[in-house]
C-alpha cells in the first residue's frame, strides 16, 4: 500500500511538471503572438494613408470656346502672313481627324490675330485657371488657406519668377512655413508626378493637407512657323487645369472620395529616340515650338509596357500573374527546344485589376493604341475620348477631366478602383491607382461635366464635316 502511494505521488509530481512545462510553453507562444500582433499594428499605423479629399477641374467661360471651324478660320488668317496654303491645309487635316469637337476652349492670347504669346498673356491665363480651382476647393470645403501645409504646382512651358506656387501663395495668403514646390518641363505626365511628390511629402509630415495644381499655358507655346511636326501642338492643346486636395489625416477619411493605392513612374530618357520624340526647340527661322515626332506612339507603347510590368505584380490577381509567368517561361526556355512557333507575349487582363480607366487625352491615336494594347472596350476608353472631344488635350490635367466625366455619369461606386495613365516628354509614362472609399462620389453634381453630361457620349467620326 505504501509503495502504491509512492507511485501515485511520483506520478502526480511528473504530471504536474508536464502541465507546468506546457503552461510555460503556451505562455511563450501567447507572448510571441501578442508581440507579432502589436508589431503588425505598429507597422500598419506608421504607413501613411493618402486620401483624396476632393478635386476640381477648371470650367472655362463660354467666350473661350473655339469650334473646329473657328480654329480653321484662324489658321487661314495666319496663312496670309506665311503666304502659303500648306500650313492651313495641314492644320485643317489634323484638327478634323483629331477626335476633338466644337466645345474645346482656347486662351485669350490664341484668339488674337496674330496670336499673343507674351508673358502677360501667359500669366493671365494661368491665374484665371489656378485661382478658379483653388477658390472652388477651399470654398466648397470651408478650408482656410492657412490650413494648407504642402503646395505643389506644375506647368511645363511657363516657368516665371517668382514661381507659380509663389503666385498662389501671394493670392490666397498661405502660411509662411508652407512647403511649396513648382514642377516645370515635365510635359503631360506632370499631373501624376505632382501627386507622387505630394504623396512623398505627406508620408513624412503627419496630419497635413496638400494642394496639387496642374495646368499648362497654351498661349505661351503657340508656334508661328512652318514646320509641320511643331504645328501639331497648336491643333491639339487646349485650355484647362485641375486642383487636387490630399490629406493624411485620419479624420479626413470620412469625407474623402478616394485613397491612393499605388503610383508607378517610368522614364525612358536614357534612350535617344524616346528623349527626342517630344522636344521644345527652335526651327530654322528661330521660331520656338514643341516638336511631336511620328515615333511618339511607338515610344509611348514601349513606356507603357515598362510601366505595367512594374505595376502588374502590385495589382493583378494571382491567376493573371501565373498566366503571364507561364507564357514568359514557355517562350524563353521551353519553346526553343520544341518545333512550335513562338507565341505572342501574353497581355494580362487589367480589367480584373481596374474598374475604370482614365487615359491621358493626348490624341485619338494614343487612346486607340492603348485600347488595343490592353484589349479595352469602347466603354473603357469612353471617358478619355469624350474628354478629348469636349476639352481637347489639356496636358497634365486631362486624366482629372476623365474622372470628372465618370463621376458625373454616376459610374464610380464605393470600392471601385480607378486607373490613371499619362505620358509626357522625356519620355515618361506615369500611372496611379485610386480606390473609391465614399458612397457620396456620384452625388456631387457640381463638376466640369454636369452642365451637359446628358449629351454624352457622342459619336466621334473619323472626319468632322464643316
Amino acid at each position: 500500500m505504501e509503495s502504491l502511494l509512492l507511485f501515485n505521488h511520483d506520478y502526480y509530481k511528473y504530471y504536474a511538471l508536464i502541465i507546468e512545462t506546457l503552461d510555460s510553453f503556451s505562455h511563450l507562444k501567447l507572448t510571441i503572438a501578442i508581440i507579432l500582433i502589436l508589431t503588425f499594428i505598429h507597422i500598419t499605423q506608421r504607413q501613411a494613408h493618402i486620401y483624396l479629399v476632393d478635386f476640381a477641374c477648371f470650367q472655362p467661360p463660354e467666350f473661350h470656346r473655339i469650334s473646329v471651324g473657328t480654329f480653321i478660320e484662324h489658321s487661314a488668317l495666319r496663312e496670309k502672313e506665311f503666304n502659303t496654303t500648306d500650313i492651313n491645309e495641314f492644320e485643317k487635316k489634323v484638327i478634323t481627324r483629331s477626335g476633338m469637337g466644337n466645345e474645346t476652349y482656347s486662351s485669350e492670347g490664341m484668339d488674337f490675330i496674330p496670336s499673343d504669346s507674351s508673358l502677360k498673356q501667359a500669366m493671365g491665363e494661368v491665374q484665371h485657371v489656378l485661382f478658379s480651382v483653388v477658390d472652388k476647393l477651399l470654398t466648397k470645403h470651408k478650408i482656410s488657406p492657412k490650413s494648407i501645409d504642402i503646395l505643389v504646382t506644375n506647368c511645363s512651358i511657363n516657368c516665371p519668377t517668382p514661381s507659380l506656387a509663389a503666385m498662389v501663395i501671394n493670392k490666397f495668403g498661405f502660411r509662411s512655413n508652407v512647403k511649396s514646390f513648382h514642377l516645370s518641363g515635365m510635359g503631360c505626365s506632370a499631373g501624376i508626378l505632382a501627386i507622387s511628390l505630394a504623396k512623398d511629402m505627406l508620408k513624412v509630415h503627419k496630419n497635413s493637407l496638400a494642394l496639387v495644381l496642374s495646368t499648362e499655358t497654351i498661349c505661351s507655346n503657340v508656334y508661328l512657323g512652318r514646320q509641320k511636326s511643331m504645328l501639331l501642338a497648336n491643333c491639339l492643346f487646349r485650355m484647362g487645369g485641375a486642383g487636387i486636395l490630399l490629406s493624411n489625416r485620419k479624420s479626413d477619411r470620412k469625407v474623402a472620395k478616394y485613397e491612393l493605392q499605388h503610383v508607378v513612374r517610368t522614364h525612358l530618357g536614357a534612350k535617344d529616340d524616346a528623349y527626342g520624340c517630344v522636344f521644345q526647340k527652335a526651327d530654322e527661322e528661330g521660331k520656338v515650338g514643341v516638336s511631336l515626332s511620328r515615333t511618339v506612339v511607338h515610344v509611348a507603347g514601349e513606356a507603357l509596357q515598362t510601366n505595367l510590368t512594374t505595376l502588374g505584380p502590385l495589382v493583378l490577381p494571382y491567376s493573371e500573374q501565373l498566366r503571364f509567368a507561364f507564357h514568359f517561361v514557355w517562350n524563353k526556355f521551353i519553346r526553343p527546344w520544341t518545333t512550335k512557333k513562338k507565341q505572342a507575349p501574353y497581355v494580362p487582363d487589367f480589367k480584373k485589376a481596374f474598374d475604370h480607366f482614365c487615359i491621358h487625352a493626348g490624341g485619338k491615336a494614343v487612346i486607340d493604341a492603348i485600347k488595343e494594347r490592353l484589349s479595352l472596350s469602347d466603354k473603357d476608353v469612353e471617358a478619355s475620348k469624350m474628354t478629348l472631344y469636349r476639352y481637347g488635350n489639356t496636358s497634365s490635367s486631362s486624366t482629372w477631366y476623365s474622372l470628372c466625366y465618370l463621376e458625373a455619369k454616376g459610374r464610380v461606386k464605393k470600392g471601385d478602383r480607378v486607373f490613371q495613365l499619362c505620358f509626357g516628354s522625356g519620355f515618361k509614362c506615369n500611372s496611379a491607382l485610386w480606390k473609391c472609399i465614399s458612397k457620396e462620389v456620384s452625388k456631387d453634381i457640381s463638376n466640369a461635366w454636369t452642365d451637359r453630361i446628358n449629351r454624352y457620349p457622342v459619336d466621334v467620326p473619323e472626319v468632322i464635316e464643316h
